[in-house]
């Protein structure tokens, strides 16, 4: 089936997609889905909720998918099942926002692997029985530094992702290899990661008078602007992994370089 402009690719995630914090890899693809860049075509949707797990999305993609009736559905969901739970093991201030989201918005993280793997599949199928195409996508680094405790737990989660993916024959965009592959020339890799609540409310005050970019580059950060969250450079990144992976997945579209 060749790319219309009628298409809608629906984007599901966490903070990262949802881009309200940093920038926005959303809105890059929408723009070259716009320019029919690459021959590729079409609107997207941002669905993307701030600390997504894959037990919340569970919980309202059907309405999702009756809503915006996509034709493609991207998946960006799972960093949060690991990084909620390390932060508010090692905060107070984090445990206590952990409890405020799971009564507020059922944002509860999902720490075993097999069951993480189920709802991912779930999520898959749903999404393909109402007649969308899927491509999943693998989660950024939670810091630059890969050899990190959560940076483990977290290539465990993604190359579940990728099981599932392989499994159920839908197309993976690998975000986590891309930011891999840019860190991995770093001469001194950045040991900053978001850590106290209180920190990450003092860059959002900041992020009213500078913007990602400049923080980065105050704290020799690459990819982000506090370990974790996106400055210009890291959502080109994240966008130009996915277009690529699209448009390879779509005969007449030409993957960008």
């Amino acid at each position: 089936m060749q790319p219309s402009a009628t298409d809608v690719y629906l984007f599901t995630g966490d903070g990262l997609t949802e881009g309200s914090y940093g920038e926005s890899y959303v809105d890059r693809i929408a723009e070259s889905l716009y320019r029919g860049s690459a021959g590729l075509a079409g609107q997207a949707v941002n669905a993307g909720r701030a600390a997504e797990t894959v037990q919340s999305l569970d919980a309202r993609l059907d309405y999702l998918l009756r809503e915006y009736q996509p034709q493609w559905v991207i998946l960006a969901v799972g960093a949060s099942d690991v990084w909620v739970p390390w932060l508010s093991s090692h905060s107070v201030g984090w445990w206590l926002w952990r409890q405020y989201r799971r009564a507020r918005a059922n944002l509860r993280p999902t720490t075993d692997l097999d069951q993480f793997s189920a709802t991912y599949r779930a999520l898959i199928d749903r999404s393909q029985e109402a007649g969308a195409r899927v491509l999943v996508c693998t989660s950024s680094p939670l810091g630059e530094r890969i050899d990190t405790p959560p940076n483990r737990l977290l290539a465990r989660a993604n190359g579940a992702i990728k099981q599932v993916a392989a499994d159920r024959g839908v197309p993976v965009a690998d975000v986590w290899q891309a930011f891999v592959e840019k860190y991995a020339v770093l001469p001194k890799p950045s040991k900053r990661v978001p850590g106290e609540w209180l920190f990450t409310w003092v860059d959002r005050g900041r992020l009213r008078s500078t913007t990602p970019d400049r923080l980065s580059q105050r704290r020799r950060l690459h990819l982000t602007f506090d370990g974790l969250h996106l400055n210009s450079r890291g959502a080109d990144l994240w966008a130009s992994t996915i277009l690529r992976a699209l448009a390879l997945a779509q005969p007449g579209a030409t993957a960008p370089r």
